[in-house]
């Protein structure tokens, strides 16, 4: 196991969160997906494309295709190229902007930006274009009829070759993760330092955590931190699919199909979406009057080499993570009241969380309350330690508790913790955000009240 290691440039400043915007489904703000879910309600839904793509799991929480349209016809000029999953960041990121009160550029080194986005595939048309190249019985690529194939298309399909496999000259910013990390910082001034973050399915909790250490050590002032994913594509769904990770949808209500922690779980639903929080130095928010929403109180990002689809399955590394968050934050089990899961519904990651709920908060597990957004919301990996954060941050704003759908009876190792199953209203002031990733990526957050 390594831990990430604290960036020290002297007195740590306490950081806080002073904005925060996002975009899921057809709903584009945090409140609109916080009371849709809090009235038990899901983003999940048949896949235009899917089930005509012919795949075993045709469901998902995807970005309404006329939201989708309004928001990148909403993109200013200044924007430049961005692919799918960057206009769904520009939105989130803006919105969680100017909510914060914070002028339209920062124009300081003191700002950074950090983003969590993977990389976008090839899509069929392109893959049949490429294939018609690939000589099997040589295992060799014809790369320059490969590209004489692509020049030629689009000099004869316009505007629309790239649909058709041929040559997009903006394709390379498009599906580049820190094309929207770049033109973001530019836009907003907040320069000072830039990430782009891959860490699969915990990296918008790794970004929000590296902003939040470099604000902490008093390097920075303020970050524009969050994640934006748009994977809900042929490629992408036949890669998860393939590995066992998808739920297949068999007959059942696409409602119904993600069930974290439940008994029946059998894979995620793949998702869509965008999230951001503008973190700052309670001394910048409260000198230019801003108001606080929450704080960041601790961080943890651990790396593990186990197997690239899942943890230990007696949950000691996910354990040692929430561990080392609660120490960063110095707190103890016994101060949080709520768990926001990873919760994927998956039965590896969902077997490995609960041993690891047990193991940090043993008998006080059973009655520490657990939501599992994912149920709602799909799995938007990168995205959704972001997403989840902003939610974390609306349940310690409203004393509220989310819905964790589709859960009626755990297995063995589920069993005996209290999750959450209809909107609850508690008394928060800490919350435990998770998230895990393929490939020993863990991410443990502590948001806690403004104070």
């Amino acid at each position: 196991m390594q831990v990430t290691p604290h960036i020290s440039h002297g007195a740590e400043h306490e950081v806080v969160v002073t904005g925060i915007g996002l975009v899921a489904g057809q709903l584009t703000d945090p409140e609109a997906l916080f009371d849709h879910i809090a009235e038990g309600r899901t983003l999940i839904a048949e896949h235009p494309l899917h089930k005509e793509w012919g795949v075993p799991c045709a469901v998902s929480a995807h970005i309404d295709p006329h939201v989708r349209q309004a928001l990148a016809d909403a993109a200013p000029e200044e924007a430049g190229t961005l692919g799918p999953a960057g206009v769904l960041a520009w939105h989130a990121a803006a919105q969680a902007w100017e909510r914060s009160g914070l002028p339209r550029r920062l124009d300081s080194e003191r700002g950074g930006l950090f983003l969590a986005c993977n990389r976008m595939v090839m899509e069929p048309a392109e893959l049949t274009t490429l294939a018609a190249h690939v000589d099997h019985e040589a295992a060799a690529l014809d790369l320059d009829g490969y590209l004489e194939a692509l020049d030629g298309a689009a000099a004869a399909g316009g505007a629309d070759a790239a649909g058709a496999g041929g040559l997009d000259p903006d394709r390379h910013a498009r599906i580049q993760p820190d094309t929207a990390t770049a033109a973001l910082a530019d836009y907003f001034g907040a320069s000072g330092v830039l990430e782009t973050h891959a860490d699969a399915c915990a990296a918008g909790g790794m970004a929000i955590g590296s902003a939040y250490r470099y604000i902490r050590s008093g390097a920075l002032d303020v970050a524009l931190a969050g994640g934006a994913e748009s994977l809900t594509t042929l490629t992408s769904i036949t890669a998860f699919y393939g590995v066992g990770a998808l739920a297949p949808v068999d007959g059942k209500d696409p409602e119904r199909i993600s069930r974290p922690f439940d008994k029946d779980r059998s894979g995620f639903v793949i998702g869509d979406g965008a999230a951001f929080l503008v973190l700052e130095s309670r001394a910048h928010a409260e000198a230019r009057g801003a108001r606080i929403l929450a704080r960041v109180a601790g961080y943890a990002g651990v790396t593990e080499a186990v197997k690239m689809t899942s943890s230990s399955r007696d949950g000691s590394d996910y354990a040692e993570c929430m561990r080392a968050a609660l120490a960063d934050a110095g707190l103890g089990p016994d101060d949080i009241d709520h768990v926001n899961a990873h919760g994927t519904s998956t039965e590896a990651n969902d077997t490995c969380e609960a041993a690891a709920l047990h193991t940090v908060f043993g008998a006080r597990a059973a009655t520490l309350p657990v939501t599992g957004n994912k149920s709602a919301m799909g799995h938007s990996l990168a995205n959704s330690g972001a997403a989840e954060a902003v939610l974390s941050v609306l349940s310690l704003r409203r004393q509220t508790l989310l819905p964790t759908l589709n859960f009626t009876e755990p297995d063995e190792v589920t069993a005996g913790l209290d999750v959450v199953t209809e909107r609850r209203p508690a008394r928060v002031t800490a919350v435990l955000s998770n998230s895990f990733g393929f490939g020993g990526q863990n991410c443990s957050l502590v948001l806690a009240e403004a104070g």
